[in-house]
């Protein structure tokens, strides 16, 4: 519950610095980056977290393992830094995603089929949704053989069973 506080707070702050320098992509893939290394990299999880390393060498190690940072890119993960919170990062990026899905009317959307759907079919739920949600819609397509046939969609926190293994569930209930 704190963590997602501090990540909100951060996410909004950066997220204002990021679209005034109109490097809102950019921004978010670095910090997507530096949250993929934080989990994946114990040696880089464990020198930005150890309190007894300077946060001037946390910073020149950041930057030598992100070499490719601009200024506007270093600024903000030095700020993150300063204040102790690349140990946030996960929620922080989280909460950048959020603000960036609903600045830019998008809404993520998974949808869970027993077979793959082709491309036209995805293309055709994609635009039946966006016209449904009046919002841009991301989509993830999940396989699951176990739902006979039919789909589940999770837009938000609404979900839409109309899968066969869920109709004869209700039938067996009968």
């Amino acid at each position: 519950m704190i963590g997602a506080k501090v990540g909100k707070r951060y996410a909004v702050a950066i997220y204002d610095i990021a679209a005034g320098e109109n490097k809102v992509t950019e921004v978010y893939e670095t910090l997507n980056s530096i949250m993929e290394t934080y989990l994946n990299d114990v040696e880089f999880k464990n020198l930005v977290a150890h309190p007894l390393i300077s946060k001037e060498d946390k910073k020149n190690f950041v930057n030598k393992v992100f070499p490719a940072l601009d200024e506007v890119e270093m600024d903000i993960v030095d700020y993150l830094i300063d204040k102790d919170r690349l140990l946030d990062i996960r929620s922080i990026v989280a909460e950048f995603l959020k603000i960036y899905y609903e600045k830019n009317q998008i809404v993520d959307v998974e949808a869970t089929f027993a077979l793959e759907p082709s491309e036209v079919q995805k293309e055709n739920l994609i635009k039946k949704l966006e016209t449904k949600t009046g919002k841009k819609i991301n989509l993830t397509v999940k396989i699951d053989s176990s739902i006979i046939a039919g789909g589940i969609l999770k837009i938000g926190d609404e979900i839409t069973d109309g899968s066969i293994k869920r109709q004869l569930e209700t039938l067996w209930k009968k």
